[in-house]
Parts: C-alpha cells; sequence; structure tokens
C-alpha cells in the first residue's frame, strides 16, 4: 500500500523532555490510521507536526513522494491537510453555511445568504447534516452537530487528509455515531482519516490500522482486524494491564449514606429521587444532556436548584456553595478538570492541599511542612510522583491531572465523592488506575457517585445505576440486571416498548 503521507524518523524536544524519539508515521490514500498510545507518549506532538503547528522537528516529512516541510498551519491546509482539534474553532451566532466559508476560500466577493446556503448543502451531505436548514444559527445545534459542522468547515478546502483528535471525547453516544458515520462515508469517497481517540471501541469500529505511540517511539502499523483491545493495549502500555474494572459483587442491604429528596437542579424537568449507600459505586447513566452533570453539581452547591434537599449525616441540607458541602465531606470533580478542578498555573503541591487550607495552616498561617507531608501522602496514593510536587499541574498529561483532581478531594477524608466524566480524555493505563482508586475508596466506605456518557464505563465500573433521559429520571438497574443493552435502552428511548433487553451491545 503505497502511503501517501509519510513521516519518518521525527525527533522533537522541548528542553530537556525528548517528546519522540525517531517516531515514524504513515497513512494510505482512502484509509483511516488509528493513532494511540497513552497521554504523553507522543500523540499531540506527531498531530501538531503533520498538521503544520510545529515545525522545530528533525526527520523526514513527505507527502505524494516529495519532501514538505510547514512553517504555518495555512501551508500544510494548502497541500491537502486539515485537522479539527477538539476544541471548536466556529462562531455561535453564526449560520452554519457562514461559518463553512469563513476563511473565504472560494466564496464570491458578493454574496446572497441563500446563495451561501446552496453552495453549503454539498459538504453539510458530506458529514450528514443534509436534514439540517444550513441558515440555522450553529449555538442551535448539539454539540456533535457542531462537531460535524466543524468537519464540513475542513472538508470545502478539500484536503486529501483530515486529522480528527479526540472528536467524540466530549459526546455521548448519539452524537458519537453520527462521528462515526461520517467517518465511514468520508473513507468511502477516498479522504485519508487520521483518527486520534483513548476510546478502543470506536478505534476497532472505524480503523483500518493503527499506530501505536508508546514513550515517543512508534510501533509498526498493525491491521485493526488482527487485533484486540487486550494486544492493543498491550502495545501502548509495553505490558499486560489486567482487568480494565475491578471485580464487582452485589452490596448487602444497609442503611443509606445519604438521601436524595425531590433534588430539581436547573436544567432538570422534574425533581430527582434516589439513595446512595455507603461502600457502593453508583452510576448515573444519561446522554449529553440528560441532567446528570447539573444533579452531581447540585448536590455539590455549584449549581442552582429549584429545590429539594439532602438528608446526611443525620440532618436536611442543600449546599448552596460548594465551601458548604466540603464541609459537610462531600467531594466533587466535574468534567472539566482544566476549568474548575485544578489551579494548572500553580503547583501540583497546592492543587492536592487545596480543599483542605485548614489541615495545612495553623491560625491561618501556611505550615510548609504539614503541606508537603498531606500532598505527598495523596500523591503517593493516587499514583502521583513525588518529585513532580513543585512543578505546575499543567504540564502533566491529561490521565495525571485527573489523577490530582480526584485525588485532592483525600485531603478533606470525604464521605462521599461526586465525579463527572471520571476519565474523560484519559489513556487506557491511567483509566484503570482512577477505576482502581474508586473501588478502593468505596470499599474503605466511602460512597462514590459517577456521572458518565461512556457506555463502556458506565456498564463496568458502578455496582448499581440510576438512568435518566432528557432530564427526567427513567428506572434503577441493579448489578445483576446490568448490561449495555439495558442502559442504552433507558438513556436513548425508554418509552420503546419493544425494548433491547435480548441484545447486549458492549
Amino acid at each position: 500500500m503505497q502511503p501517501l503521507l509519510k513521516l519518518s524518523n521525527i525527533k522533537r524536544s522541548y528542553g530537556a523532555i525528548q517528546a519522540l524519539k525517531g517516531a515514524s508515521f504513515e497513512i494510505a490514500s482512502g484509509e483511516v490510521m488509528g493513532l494511540v498510545g497513552e497521554n504523553g507518549a507522543g500523540k499531540s506532538t506527531m498531530v501538531k507536526i503533520i498538521g503544520g503547528f510545529d515545525n522545530g522537528f528533525t526527520g523526514d516529512y513527505q507527502m505524494n513522494g516529495e519532501n514538505l516541510r510547514f512553517t504555518t498551519p495555512t501551508q500544510a491546509e494548502k497541500s491537502g491537510i486539515a485537522i479539527a482539534q477538539q476544541e471548536l474553532s466556529l462562531i455561535p451566532t453564526m449560520s452554519i453555511a457562514e461559518n463553512i466559508f469563513l476563511a473565504g476560500d472560494g466564496v464570491p466577493v458578493f454574496s446572497t445568504k441563500r446563495a451561501l446556503a446552496q453552495m453549503a448543502r454539498p459538504f453539510m451531505e458530506e458529514v450528514g447534516l443534509e436534514h439540517i436548514d444550513p441558515l440555522r444559527a450553529t449555538n442551535r445545534l448539539s454539540v456533535g452537530e457542531q462537531h460535524l459542522v466543524e468537519v464540513a468547515r475542513l472538508l470545502a478546502h478539500d484536503p486529501s487528509v483530515l486529522i480528527l483528535d479526540e472528536p467524540t471525547a466530549a459526546l455521548g453516544e448519539t452524537d458519537s455515531i453520527r462521528i462515526l458515520d461520517m467517518v465511514a462515508r468520508l473513507r468511502e469517497r477516498g479522504k485519508s482519516i487520521i483518527y486520534v481517540s483513548h476510546r478502543m471501541d470506536e478505534i476497532f469500529k472505524i480503523c483500518d490500522r493503527i499506530t501505536v505511540l508508546r514513550d515517543g517511539e512508534s510501533q509498526e502499523p498493525r491491521l485493526a482486524k488482527e487485533l484486540n483491545v487486550e494486544k492493543l493495549v498491550e502495545l501502548m502500555l509495553g505490558r499486560e494491564l489486567g482487568n480494565m474494572f475491578p471485580a464487582r459483587s452485589p452490596q448487602p442491604e444497609r442503611e443509606p449514606l445519604m438521601q436524595v429528596r425531590d433534588l430539581w437542579p436547573d436544567g432538570v424537568l422534574e425533581p430527582v429521587s434516589f439513595n446512595i449507600y455507603p461502600g457502593e459505586i453508583l452510576g448515573l447513566a444519561g446522554q449529553l444532556g440528560a441532567g446528570t452533570a447539573e444533579i452531581l453539581a447540585a448536590m455539590a452547591g455549584a449549581a442552582k436548584t429549584r429545590g429539594g434537599t439532602l438528608v446526611f449525616a443525620g440532618r436536611e441540607f442543600l449546599p448552596k456553595r460548594p465551601k458548604e458541602a466540603i464541609a459537610a465531606g462531600i467531594g466533587y470533580c466535574s468534567e472539566d478538570r482544566k476549568h474548575d478542578g485544578l489551579f494548572l498555573g500553580r503547583p501540583i503541591l497546592e492543587n492536592l492541599t487545596a480543599p483542605a487550607l485548614n489541615r495545612v495552616s495553623n491560625g491561618g498561617i501556611l505550615s510548609p511542612t504539614r503541606e508537603v507531608a498531606l500532598a505527598s501522602e495523596t500523591a503517593i496514593k493516587f499514583t502521583v510522583d513525588p518529585e513532580r510536587l513543585p512543578q505546575e499541574a499543567g504540564v502533566l498529561s491529561g490521565g495525571n491531572q485527573q489523577k490530582v483532581a480526584l485525588g485532592k478531594w483525600l485531603s478533606i477524608e470525604p464521605k462521599i465523592i461526586l465525579v463527572n466524566e471520571p476519565t474523560r480524555g484519559v489513556d487506557v493505563g491511567a483509566r484503570a488506575e482512577i477505576y482502581q482508586k474508586l473501588r478502593e475508596l468505596a470499599d474503605q466506605g466511602a460512597a462514590i457517585v459517577v456521572a458518565s456518557t461512556d457506555i463502556y464505563e458506565i456498564t463496568n465500573l458502578p455496582d448499581r445505576i440510576v438512568s435518566f433521559y432528557r432530564g427526567m429520571q427513567v428506572g434503577e438497574i441493579a448489578l445483576e440486571d446490568m448490561t449495555s443493552a439495558r442502559i442504552l435502552e433507558q438513556i436513548t428511548d425508554p418509552f420503546n416498548e419493544t425494548g433491547l433487553h435480548g441484545k447486549d451491545v458492549a
């Protein structure tokens, strides 16, 4: 198979950190190539080099057999390489058509909205948005549809190589399926696609071959059909992972640790009620926008509510601010660790002790000795290297950032930990470590409440599930009844009489 794009012996260093150590990468015409590896393995650096964002490398870069060297992303785009990054670059108040032709390439100097809409339709059809009015404002679309518009915008430049960097990381099941369908259509039309993802199921569904990066070095590309999850994980880690998810067993009858009664957060259609038991991992299952994120935030005092109460530790209350929840022993880890989970510009040391300043100070005066002792203890428990405590949290890989965002709550010795999307953007090795740590905390008597839109995760991690659909509480699923088919039925089509119970799509 003749490569359309080929990079050989690529080396790239940032100071003392060697991100790529002679790595290679290739992709043929009409091929979907998976690019996988742990956080910090060099994937982002390779993508930046391919897309023209980083020209400080050594090695050979060839396209159609011609040696190239891009100094800007614009040069790469003009040569047929386009990248759809995780962060959308659309203007929300502009229409779909206006966003597609935002760069002005191939568009008349003067054009009516109707003419622009007509020009946009072929590109919208390519990504599966033919049923939507091109003049609809982009902010009226779902997050998944906005990602499709982003790709349509890139297709307007007629690229031969399209890079999709974690395209489904922030999407629910329905929007993720749209992305995968789009990739299949683009492959049929001869486009070459580099698919970067931590989601193993997607890699095997959509990719022809897979390139693994490990510690800045590349492994020989493998046919996806010749691998399975275990073999791929072994290539990524250099060792066997073992079981991704800790073993589960039915929980004995016991008194609830917390009762959620008629809680009605903004963004949820009706009040919700459920119990939380000590020593269990409770899953809140729902697609993006189903209300699970708002419920966790309300329980943590981080979102407005119309009413309701928490019965906890012998009293009824509802935290109005995160400070009140923390004082009660409730830790909360949101889905956006960079926005409100970490102080990225501050040392890891400070991040790990931030929720418990009273434990590391005396009369309002910080005690460096106590601070280092508490941070070191927490870092070891969450497998974060204590030697890195003085470094800024922002320099950590995604997996290690998530460990810090979760681990900091150990400093308050929490009775309940609320976690929204516990492994979003986290590699497979760090995922297994996080799952194990959550199980250990539950085994020690804490209650863990996890909300996740990852169907594989929500099927295999919790001991019990409460399901939600479009802001409504649907039902409860016990461990012995927990299958991906049953969960999908309740979170995507709960009023379907035929059901999906006979199938399991995990």
